[in-house]
């Protein structure tokens, strides 16, 4: 019985995936697996933990959703990301919710084309984010807050730290 059971491809950006066999999907393994160390990013953000949350803001003193966001990317992997969150949700493929990994962007806002809101997956079910309430800090994707918000998350291919001389 050779050819039957899952049967692995290899997608455009490397990903593997299952085909369809007799018209089942045979495995959920459908979401970009990467390994990236968590480190430099986490001392990155934990750098603005406690930074006041301002509109527009874009510095150590006051700092609002995106530009925290674009800082982060811009230190930990020398990435330019556009200034407003409804931009950054355009960056990166999409991924589903449920193989969310540290570094994928998560978007929040009433509607899909309305985003309000950006943060950054860091694991368990955390993200970092700058709230207008309490500034930068971690939340839980499962928060009645940011649950009922919750829109989609993208991720940046291939991302590479930067070295740190090159800062």
């Amino acid at each position: 019985m050779s050819g039957c059971g899952p049967k692995f491809v290899q997608l455009a950006d490397n990903r593997q995936a299952y085909t369809r066999d007799e018209g089942r999907n045979l495995g959920k393994k459908l979401v970009a697996s990467r390994e990236i160390d968590i480190t430099p990013l986490k001392k990155v953000t934990d750098g603005y933990l406690g930074i006041p949350y301002v509109w527009g803001g874009d510095s150590q003193t006051g700092i609002d959703c995106s530009a925290f966001s674009r800082q982060v990317f811009r230190k930990a992997y020398g990435l330019e990301l556009p200034r407003k969150a409804s931009w950054q949700s355009s960056f990166g493929v999409p991924v589903f919710k449920f193989g969310l990994q540290p570094g994928d962007l998560v978007f929040f806002g009433p509607t899909q084309d309305s985003i309000e809101h950006v943060g950054i997956y860091m694991g368990d079910g955390k993200f970092v984010n700058a709230t207008s309430s309490q500034g930068v800090k971690y939340s839980s994707l499962d928060e009645n807050y940011w649950l009922n918000k919750y829109q989609f998350a993208r991720r940046i291919p291939n991302l590479q730290v930067m070295d740190t001389t090159k800062r």
